[in-house]
C-alpha cells in the first residue's frame, strides 16, 4: 500500500519536473557571421527576424557572446556614437560602438555580451526600442520583444556557464 502511495508521488513529481524543462523554440545552428567588419568567421547562432527584416542574433563563437542586431533604416550607417537598448523595464547603453556597413541597405551593431548583465536583462525584459547618437530611434513591436525574450532565454541556458569568467577556487 505503501509503495502504490510512493509511486503516485513519485509519478507525479517527476511530470511536473519535466514539464518544467520547456524545450526551445531556438537553437544554436552552425554559421558564418562578420563579428569585425569585412571578415566572416565560423560562429553558433540564434536568429529571430523582426519587423522591417531587421534581425536580431545571438552569437557564441567558443567561449565569447555576441548579440548582433542587423538593421535595415540607415540610423547612422558607418557612424559612431553611443546605443541605447531599452527594454520595458531596463536600458542597456553603450557609450560607443559603430554601426557596421553590410551593403547599401543593411548595417549591424555587435555587442560583447561577456562580464555584463545584457543577456540576462534581455532574456528578462526583452528588446523594445534601439535608440543609436541619441537621434534615431527604431521601436520594436511587442510581439517581436516576446520573440527577442525567448531566444535570449534559450541562449542564456547554453552558454550562462561561459558569459562569466571562471574564477579561481583557492
Amino acid at each position: 500500500r505503501h509503495m502504490k502511495h510512493l509511486f503516485i508521488v513519485c509519478s507525479l513529481f517527476f511530470s511536473i519536473a519535466s514539464y518544467a524543462q520547456t524545450t526551445c523554440a531556438y537553437n544554436l545552428s552552425a554559421a558564418t557571421a562578420a563579428i569585425a567588419p569585412g571578415k566572416e568567421e565560423s560562429v553558433e547562432m540564434m536568429e529571430v527576424k523582426i519587423k522591417n527584416n531587421y534581425q536580431v542574433q545571438f552569437i557564441k563563437q567558443d567561449k565569447k557572446n555576441y548579440l548582433k542586431i542587423i538593421v535595415k533604416d540607415d540610423l547612422g550607417f558607418g557612424k559612431k556614437g553611443p546605443l541605447l537598448l531599452q527594454s520595458i523595464k531596463k536600458q542597456i547603453y553603450i557609450k560607443s560602438t559603430t554601426l557596421n556597413i553590410i551593403d547599401k541597405t543593411s548595417a549591424y551593431f555587435i555587442i560583447d555580451l561577456n562580464n555584463t548583465y545584457y543577456l540576462d536583462n534581455i532574456k528578462d525584459f526583452g528588446l523594445a526600442k534601439i535608440i543609436f547618437n541619441e537621434t534615431v530611434e527604431f521601436s520594436i513591436p511587442k510581439n517581436d520583444t516576446e520573440q527577442i525574450k525567448k531566444a535570449a532565454e534559450c541562449f542564456f541556458n547554453i552558454v550562462k556557464d561561459n558569459i562569466w569568467p571562471q574564477v579561481k577556487k583557492l
